[in-house]
């Protein structure tokens, strides 16, 4: 009988030794990497709690068989013995778990990755498919468990860890200019290479955020410019041209247009403040009323950023609209809302015969198609104050804000195209110069420098 007793006593004790020190145990927060156990969850299988309370009732039920039932009490203790053992083989499996998926990260030892601390994870896939290109391992590293959890089911077949860089990175690729980008880099020794996510004239396109990293990677001299427009002393040899990879497979404008012609529509988002918006949404119908009236068949565009402005949403279910009621009374096949947000961009871009933007990277990336290129001023009445301090505009069609302009630029851009000589030289100015014909080899040959 007292045997019995301190059998299931000492069973209980040892296995909540091994449960305690079990439970501890946590996987690092890391998705996709490989030789990683796909059956290991972030939190263990059970509490210690769930175990103290199981080994307190069974032991009470082992000694009321003693005191009461006592043939029952071999049964009671065997029973409580394979209980608890259960619960510590559950405990040791996933502790065992644990193990290997740290093992399996530190295994893996990426030698490029791009940290993110943005708030729309795309931003990281207008990079990723050189870099996958390489065959370099790489990784994302999420600022945020929160951000770790979005990226990992929005990039399901890339590696992918929360907090700091591993150790074993030597190249740090940063696709947006977060604040917090800082303790990404404080904590790592790799090389820290700004990309951004496009080439425009925004304000941020030039902000003294890119100081703080060892290489600026830019498309091309606009860029350069730009930087020293604003004032940003960067030293030559911590700026790298790249060109555009984005604009791989962007085919040059054809020397026959479309009737009708088909015109894409892609006005970036609007900012929440008008004193500093770009964007045309705010007279969006209006510009497509004017394409329709033309007999053009229009692929609106929205920009995937700035779904909480009410009277911009509104506006683009109203265009949307606009594009179906004209197609069902035409039969133009127009492109709108998700079918035309489904469709890569270079897809976008090869389609049509012209573009109408505004104040975009979008803009930029056009220009490799040398196609007629039309621009909305939403700050500017003037269409040449508008080009003095917007070079990407130099080679474009202007629309002042209050839309004067508006008949006359989408005339010429849609008919004798005046502007067509100067569009490839913009174009060699903000996409690398001659060697843009190969748009991805200068990235690849960085990526490949920084993760040997």
């Amino acid at each position: 009988m007292i045997l019995v007793a301190v059998v299931v006593l000492l069973a209980a004790l040892s296995t909540g030794l091994l449960v305690r020190r079990s439970l501890t145990a946590r996987p690092p927060l890391a998705a996709h990497v490989p030789g990683q156990p796909t059956w290991l969850s972030p939190a263990p299988p059970l509490r210690f709690r769930a175990w103290a309370i199981a080994a307190a009732v069974l032991t009470a039920i082992t000694v009321a068989c003693i005191l009461f039932a006592p043939a029952f009490q071999v049964a009671a203790a065997l029973l409580a013995a394979a209980v608890l053992g259960l619960m510590a083989a559950i405990a040791g499996r996933y502790a065992s778990g644990c193990r290997e998926s740290q093992e399996a990260v530190d295994a893996f030892a990426p030698r490029l990755a791009v940290p993110y601390a943005g708030k729309v994870g795309v931003h990281i896939g207008m990079w990723s498919p050189w870099i996958e290109r390489t065959g370099i391992p790489w990784v994302i590293v999420a600022r945020t468990p929160a951000l770790f959890r979005e990226l990992a089911a929005m990039y399901p077949g890339t590696p992918i860890v929360q907090g700091t860089i591993p150790a074993s990175v030597t190249g740090a690729f940063y696709p947006h200019g977060a604040a917090s980008n800082a303790d990404f880099i404080a904590g790592s020794a790799a090389t820290h290479v700004f990309l951004g996510h496009g080439d425009s004239d925004k304000p941020l396109s030039a902000s003294d955020r890119v100081l703080q990293y060892d290489l600026v990677a830019v498309a091309g001299q606009a860029a350069i410019d730009r930087f020293a427009a604003a004032g940003l002393a960067i030293p030559a040899d911590k700026i790298r041209v790249i060109g555009r990879p984005q604009t791989e497979g962007i085919l040059p404008g054809r020397k026959r247009r479309s009737r009708p012609p088909v015109v894409l529509y892609a006005p970036t988002w609007r900012h929440a403040d008008d004193s500093l918006n770009v964007s045309s949404l705010a007279v969006a119908d209006q510009i497509v009323q004017a394409l329709l009236d033309r007999g053009c068949t229009v692929h609106f565009r929205r920009h995937f950023a700035g779904q909480n402005h009410v009277e911009a949403e509104a506006m683009i279910v109203r265009v949307n609209e606009l594009l179906e009621a004209d197609h069902e009374r035409t039969g133009r096949p127009h492109q709108w809302g998700a079918e035309a947000m489904e469709r890569p961009l270079i897809d976008a871009f090869n389609d049509v015969d012209a573009m109408v933007s505004d104040v975009s990277g979008i803009v930029v990336d056009f220009m490799a198609s040398t196609k007629p290129l039309v621009m909305y001023a939403a700050q500017y009445a003037d269409p040449d104050e508008f080009r003095a301090t917007h070079p990407t505009a130099q080679a474009a069609y202007v629309i002042d804000r209050d839309l004067a302009q508006l008949d006359k630029a989408l005339d010429a851009a849609l008919g004798k195209d005046p502007l067509a000589a100067v569009r490839a030289e913009r174009a060699d100015y903000y996409l690398g110069g001659p060697d843009r014909a190969e748009p991805a080899a200068r990235f690849i040959a960085l990526l490949e420098e920084l993760g040997r």
